[in-house]
């Protein structure tokens, strides 16, 4: 069947082309009659304006850019694939559609410029960005350009732009993982640190060291050891830090779940027993955390709220609405499996 156009409609409803151009595009000055005799003509031919026109009229795309910053393969992993869904389904239902980008770092210049083409050319009306650091250039210059930016795990408290904005992990849950490796009677404590160029783990970083200080605790170089956030670090770190230690620790505190899977395949190398020599506490709520022999202690997140707000407000940015708040705290909930044993006993 032959697509019809502007002029089709227009000829069919007996009206100019600039008329179909104002009922499309919702302009209040067309009589109410004419309105629903143009409306009945593009119903009955199912006729959808071409989206170039619709932005030359100063329309939205309806669209929003997902961009993800990964040097490792998402596909693989469950946890991560579930956050393009939680975006997709909270745009899908405020009536958006996702543009889709994955790219392996924002150092290379092509890999710059590919996002800003996306931006520049209005393929989107904003975007989401997961896996930046804390202080990415990009990001202030997309808002330093009016353009819409919504990251995960991104925290500037000097900038207040309405279209900067983010949501976070609560910045408590390091002091709070000591706290319950304490009381759990737990006080040679080692720490499996993460990336100092993302918010979460700078917080992290240091909720660890102020909640060993709250707890009088000395800080022991040696058990402190840079997991970044992936499963491989986290075995390296683990494994080098076991090696090399002349006393091992009682528990081990990770930055991420991921981390956490990585320290148990390096304590079972090891052959250390967990929790029966070493505990394990992680940070996430992964979903393989309740499927690791023992299954592994975590504070767990709801992420599908994270995405949810970080999409909702950008929206409202997008839209031009008032009231959002640009940025977002989640808390955590402590979910006790059987990785950390109770020496209180």
């Amino acid at each position: 069947m032959k697509k019809i156009n502007s002029a089709e409609i227009a000829r069919q409803a007996g009206v100019s082309r600039s008329t179909v151009s104002r009922v499309v595009n919702s302009y209040s000055n067309v009589p109410s009659d004419t309105r629903d005799r143009v409306m009945k003509v593009i119903n009955e031919n199912e006729y959808y304006p071409l989206l170039c026109g619709q932005l030359l009229a100063g329309k939205r795309t309806g669209t929003i850019g997902f961009f993800w910053i990964s040097d490792s393969p998402i596909a693989n992993d469950i946890q991560s694939s579930s956050f393009f869904v939680h975006v997709t389904e909270a745009a899908t239902e405020m009536g958006y559609l996702v543009l889709a980008c994955i790219l392996k770092n924002l150092s290379d210049k092509d890999n710059i410029e590919h996002v800003k083409k996306i931006y520049m050319q209005e393929r989107i009306d904003g975007g989401i960005f997961i896996g930046i650091d804390n202080h990415e250039p990009l990001i202030d210059e997309l808002v330093s350009k009016n353009k819409i930016a919504g990251v995960f795990d991104y925290h500037r408290p000097e900038c207040a732009e309405p279209n900067r904005i983010s949501v976070n992990f609560e910045t408590s849950t390091g002091i709070k993982a000591i706290d319950y490796a304490v009381s759990m009677g737990h006080t040679k404590i080692a720490i499996l640190d993460g990336n100092p160029e993302r918010y979460s783990c700078l917080t992290r970083h240091e909720g660890f060291l102020a909640g060993l200080e709250k707890h009088n605790i000395p800080i022991r170089k040696e058990w402190i050891a840079n997991a970044d956030i992936t499963e491989e670090h986290g075995y390296k770190a683990a494994l080098d830090f076991l090696s090399n230690a002349q006393e091992l620790p009682t528990c081990i505190c990770c930055q991420n779940d991921s981390v956490a899977f990585g320290a148990y395949k390096a304590l079972r190398e090891k052959g250390i027993s967990i929790p029966g020599q070493i505990s394990i506490i992680g940070i996430d709520g992964h979903f393989r955390g309740q499927l690791m022999n023992p299954p592994l202690t975590t504070f767990e997140f709801n992420f599908k709220k994270f995405f949810r707000s970080l999409v909702t407000r950008t929206i409202s940015a997008i839209e031009g609405k008032d009231g959002y708040d640009t940025t977002e705290f989640i808390d955590s909930v402590l979910v006790e499996r059987g990785s950390v044993l109770d020496l209180r006993k």
